[in-house]
């Protein structure tokens, strides 16, 4: 396809680190064939499908008035067809650049997740949910509980929506690349146990300390946390304070997949999710789950058969569903094999890239 024939579409996102920028990198990369991309972040992630000339530079999760501007400008520039806002101060920024710009606007939430905040937080974000919310041309729910979550605290919706599940690429099981040798193990230091590996940003959210106590009842094994964040020293003195010998935390990795190849089993005690795609992306090499019961979790993890879902808090459940995992055998490789089946059936990149086609078709 000629590139002057190509639609343009700004993809927005207020964060620079986590699963919406990330979801942003691979929608890229399966959309860019069909449509003209430009971003504006607070991050400049150069790859080969875009360059500096079509990026905006904007402030991380706050709204200044001179980002509003900017955005405006860059618009109007580049001939912008459609705007793509991922995560809630996203949306509220393009909602108010729409304001100005009579074009498309399409928003993904990547997460509502009202519940862990005050009353009048709750009141105040439902508010402007039901007055700005009428501005979206298009509303995408990453998962089906997300959507659940929205119609649950009477969010409008309108009649423009869709569900369209986060996706990752699919991949060779975790025996093939280990019995093949084709990557060297990250682990040579930990492999005296088996591991559980959990990725997250090191964030309230993530509930990391929840791991902690899980670790210090399964001193057998090793725990395995790869992500920063706000909270990462924290997180470090009080693995130091209290002592607990199997909890390594490795930072930020450019590409997780050989850690999770080496693991064992992925451990998320998350608050509440969007829908994960750290989840996805261990279920796609064949890795057995233990996540929270909550939502985003429950949609990528079917109890007893790709993992099992605990009880957010119940230590005691999330230790013997551990156990119970990874010290039988046939259990494991029945989770193992779901895991990968459930991950190209329900979140295949060919699946995600088709919806988000069809959506952008209709501007």
């Amino acid at each position: 396809m000629n590139l002057f024939n190509k639609k343009k579409i700004l993809m927005i996102s207020s964060s620079k680190e986590g699963g919406g920028p990330k979801h942003i990198f691979i929608l890229s990369e399966q959309i860019s064939e069909y449509y003209d991309l430009y971003y504006a972040s607070p991050l400049f992630q150069g790859s080969g499908f875009y360059s500096k000339d079509k990026f905006l530079k904007i402030s991380e999760r706050k709204v200044c008035i001179d980002d509003i501007y900017k955005l405006i400008k860059f618009i109007r520039k580049n001939s912008i067809n459609i705007i793509h806002a991922h995560g809630k101060g996203a949306g509220l920024l393009a909602r108010l650049v729409k304001l100005f710009v009579d074009i498309p606007l399409v928003l993904t939430f990547h997460g509502i997740h009202i519940q862990c905040h005050n009353y009048l937080y709750r009141k105040v974000y439902l508010l402007y949910e039901n007055l700005f919310g009428r501005i979206d041309n298009h509303k995408i729910f990453v998962s089906q509980s997300e959507l659940s979550q929205a119609k649950k605290y009477k969010i409008y919706i309108g009649n423009n929506f869709s569900i369209v599940n986060n996706a990752v690429q699919n991949k060779k099981s975790k025996e093939l690349i280990i019995k093949n040798s084709s990557i060297k193990n990250p682990f040579l230091n930990y492999t005296s146990k088996k591991i559980i590996i959990s990725i997250c940003r090191l964030v309230r959210q993530k509930n990391i300390f929840e791991i902690f106590k899980i670790a210090k009842k399964l001193k057998d094994y090793n725990f395995i946390i790869i992500g920063n964040g706000e909270i990462f020293e924290k997180a470090n003195k009080y693995i130091i304070n209290n002592q607990i010998k199997n909890v390594y935390l490795l930072g930020e990795k450019k590409d997780v997949y050989p850690f999770i190849y080496f693991a064992d089993l992925f451990l998320s005690t998350s608050l509440y999710e969007g829908l994960p795609l750290s989840i996805l992306e261990a279920m796609s090499v064949g890795l057995p789950i233990i996540a929270s019961n909550v939502e985003g979790n429950k949609n990528a993890i079917i109890h007893n058969k790709n993992g099992f879902l605990y009880d957010l808090g119940d230590i005691e459940n999330a230790t013997k569903y551990i156990n119970r995992i990874l010290k039988n055998k046939t259990l494991y490789s029945k989770f193992s094999r779901n895991s990968i089946i459930l991950q190209k059936r329900v979140f295949s990149l060919s699946k995600m890239k088709n919806s988000y086609l069809k959506i952008y078709e209709r501007f």
